[in-house]
């Protein structure tokens, strides 16, 4: 029985297949070869766009003009200056960022800060970029530590070559911070973070940071903050704004910036190479005053720098005032007004006013001992000399007859239109003033005007019509030059009539001269390498907006490029079945 059923069932495999049965299993193999081929045909593309990724991004980090930035005001485009700056680098430099790679970019500003060390490596074979984890990797932290002397926390930036080092804050140092809002969301929990922060300045960080390390002859410049303990300026608003502004613009291009005290801090000519002495309220000492006289004279050696910054708010110095006489100077107790063509509507922390518009002259010094030679000029070697430089309630100067050898060169003069509206001694409450422990400033509710008529004389009254107009100095060098035979030496006092000269917002705008002339008069006069301002991007406006030529490259991919593709897939399908 058992054999009869196998015959059976052998008898039944080798029966011919129905026609309906096999028609379904061509069927079953042919579903089974095109789902396989399109699963094959997903996997490979995936994997392609994910190649295609991986060869982009690598392609972005070593082209990074291939990159696109949308941004309203170019948040990750590096300017032409920086750009020369890094591709001529000839020392190598090293970018460290205390964190993980992956935990670092989670953050969308440090992912700013990410991307713009990125273009930076991508721009010269001399910067390389690395991440650490402080926790993970104990040596290389202590590596850095000893090299800086103090301590590096996570999230830091680490710049460094050779043994100069650099160290800065991913939030305070590569952004710029509405300080009244921050103060209210740190102390009372308001707003958000994201509302505090108004531009990126992570370009100007770095840059500054990479000409510091890498620079042969580095300057330290003594900021005397205060005398014994009490801040040696006027505690106003514009004059608070005006030396933060001032030091960061210092330090920013690649000055080593340390504030002192004039009474109880050491004035060492081996130490510092240039003092800054913002607008003292109260005249100095004699013995101040002969700490600024024996630094300028170095033992005979010279080569120092004084940059002496008047203002409105001062009271009456006549010791320092004695100290300038000396080098051939007078600042007049009062201010420069233009009320022509050579004036311009801007906005200060003394608030939106018209401005005296002060120009450079061709300001040049002879540079030998016969004086048969090349001459230096002090035009600040500025990129766009078309930019404004506004001058808001700057003191002007007078140059002083005397046979001591000194020079005076001017360096800022107003218009022939430009007339003197005299000061009285300023009252204490003249303007706003700053509680200086926590850096908080209030808006600024006094003009130009009203703060010149609250310093002005109440004996009589000035008319501007009747007042003599002439061009006018706010700004000059007075030079001590000697020979030592083979060559000459020198020390230098720059006088600036005003500390609204660096007004906060003036230095901060992009459309006016007065930090990059600062700067670059600076390096003239103290013989440093030419540093490069940088303004910072607005992080404020929201749109995104393209070049033409960006706006040309995506209509060419998007219109042309992408279709081509499409149409050759199709017509390459459309072929294989018809001849399949």
């Amino acid at each position: 029985m058992q054999d009869q059923e196998k015959k059976k069932k052998k008898a039944d495999v080798s029966a011919p297949m129905s026609e309906e049965k096999r028609q379904n299993k061509l069927k079953r193999r042919k579903k089974l070869k095109y789902g396989g081929l399109a699963t094959a045909v997903t996997v490979i593309f995936v994997a392609a766009v994910v190649l295609v990724n991986v060869i982009v991004a690598q392609l972005g980090k070593r082209f990074p003009d291939a990159v696109l930035d949308l941004t309203t005001s170019n948040v990750y485009a590096i300017s032409d200056e920086t750009l020369d700056y890094i591709k001529n680098l000839d020392q190598d430099v090293t970018i460290a960022v205390a964190a993980e790679e992956s935990n670092f970019k989670t953050d969308k500003y440090n992912k700013m800060i990410s991307e713009t060390i990125s273009k930076y490596q991508g721009y010269s074979d001399h910067i390389s970029v690395k991440y650490f984890d402080t926790t993970k990797d104990p040596d290389v932290l202590a590596e850095y530590q000893d090299l800086y002397g103090s301590t590096i926390n996570s999230g830091q930036i680490i710049v460094t070559s050779g043994k100069r080092i650099k160290v800065y804050d991913s939030f305070s140092d590569m952004f710029d911070v509405d300080q009244q809002a921050y103060q209210y969301y740190q102390y009372y929990g308001y707003g958000s973070l994201a509302d505090c922060i108004t531009g990126f300045k992570g370009e100007q960080t770095l840059t500054s940071a990479i000409m510091n390390v890498t620079d042969s002859n580095p300057k330290t410049v003594a900021m005397i903050a205060t005398s014994n303990g009490g801040s040696i300026y006027a505690q106003t608003q514009a004059n608070y704004g005006a030396y933060t502004s001032a030091k960061a613009l210092l330090e920013d291009n690649g000055y080593d910036v340390k504030e002192i005290d004039i009474m109880t801090d050491e004035l060492d000519p081996t130490t510092y190479d240039i003092v800054l002495l913002p607008a003292p309220s109260s005249d100095f000492t004699t013995d101040a005053v002969t700490k600024l006289t024996n630094f300028l004279y170095n033992d005979g050696n010279l080569g120092k720098q004084l940059i002496y910054i008047a203002d409105y708010s001062q009271s009456a110095t006549p010791n320092l005032d004695a100290f300038l006489k000396e080098w051939n100077i007078q600042v007049d107790r009062s201010v420069i007004q233009d009320d022509g063509s050579n004036s311009q509507t801007a906005s200060t922390v003394l608030g939106s006013a018209t401005f005296p518009v002060v120009s450079a002259p061709s300001a040049s010094s002879t540079d030998s001992t016969d004086g048969s030679s090349s001459k230096e000029t002090y035009d600040g070697n500025l990129a766009n000399p078309s930019l404004p430089i506004i001058a808001p309630m700057a003191r002007p100067m007078d140059e002083l007859t005397a046979n001591n050898g000194r020079t005076v060169t001017p360096l800022l003069t107003a218009s022939n239109n430009s007339y003197r509206y005299p000061l009285a001694t300023p009252s204490a409450n003249s303007e706003k003033s700053i509680d200086s422990t926590q850096g908080t400033t209030d808006a600024a509710a006094t003009t130009t005007a009203e703060a010149v008529e609250e310093t002005t004389a109440t004996t009589t009254k000035f008319d501007a019509s009747t007042a003599e107009r002439s061009s006018n100095m706010v700004m000059a060098l007075c030079r001590d030059q000697q020979s030592t035979g083979s060559e000459l030496i020198e020390s230098d006092v720059i006088v600036m009539g005003s500390m609204t000269l660096l007004d906060y917002y003036l230095v901060q705008d992009a459309s006016y001269n007065n930090a990059e002339y600062f700067i670059g008069l600076l390096n003239t006069v103290c013989g440093k390498d030419g540093s490069i301002v940088i303004a910072a991007k607005d992080l404020t406006k929201t749109s995104i907006s393209a070049t033409e030529t960006q706006l040309k490259t995506i209509r060419t991919i998007v219109v042309i490029i992408i279709p081509l593709i499409v149409v050759a897939a199709g017509v390459i399908v459309a072929v294989r079945r018809r001849y399949r």
